[in-house]
């Protein structure tokens, strides 16, 4: 992790969610691919606000594997529930690829933040679209067979149109059996959608937009 104060940083202009009087306290955090952002049952330090990349938020079962609860990218928050005392028990937060985070001290998120009415209808609006997304994720795996979530999600989550995950992990996302995805994965290779590559799938982007939409249609 690098860690750069937000002045000596210009790449990446201030959020206009955020008071520019935050800067003075701002941070710039890079992180790489599968460290760990947050970890979970660990103090939350910082609000993040991701600035370029992606990530996930994982939490442990009691079986000691690990689910998936959402994936990030840019323009999302990490740590919001905690800044305004929702969530007591945080989850573990992974980078996918590299992750630049505006980092502010929850301090001072608390202190200037809570009390910038801008701020407040951002992240009002925020944490609504995500309860509303979490709820058409949950609705979705009713509604649709796997092969058209499946392709759904390799697009969204794709980096370069490489997929890398953990399909145990993607399987429990999904609520499918772990067997149902890799028939569905095998599926999409024999049909020419997908390749199998050492290590990740990569995608052929076009022909899998287009074979979904023929699926729906």
């Amino acid at each position: 992790m690098k860690k750069l104060l937000y002045t000596s940083q210009s790449n990446f202009n201030l959020p206009e969610c955020f008071p520019e009087m935050i800067k003075e306290q701002a941070y710039i955090f890079q992180f790489e691919s599968n460290e760990f952002i947050q970890k979970e049952e660990e103090d939350v330090h910082y609000l993040f606000y991701i600035l370029e990349g992606k990530a996930k938020i994982l939490k442990s079962q009691e079986n000691g594997r690990q689910m998936i609860v959402q994936f990030l990218e840019t323009e999302d928050f990490i740590g919001e529930l905690t800044l305004i005392q929702a969530e007591e028990h945080t989850k573990n937060v992974i980078a996918r690829n590299t992750v630049n985070c505006l980092a502010i001290p929850i301090s001072a998120a608390r202190k200037i933040l809570m009390n910038d009415t801008i701020f407040l209808q951002e992240i009002s609006r925020y944490i609504g679209l995500k309860l509303l997304l979490r709820v058409e994720h949950f609705t979705e795996n009713q509604m649709y067979p796997l092969m058209v979530r499946l392709i759904d999600l390799l697009l969204r989550i794709s980096i370069d149109d490489c997929y890398e995950e953990k399909q145990t992990e993607i399987a429990e996302y999904l609520g499918v059996s772990y067997r149902h995805l890799l028939y569905t994965m095998q599926q999409l290779r024999e049909m020419g959608y997908i390749d199998k590559k050492q290590g990740y799938y990569y995608l052929h982007r076009e022909a899998l937009v287009n074979y979904r939409t023929q699926l729906v249609q």
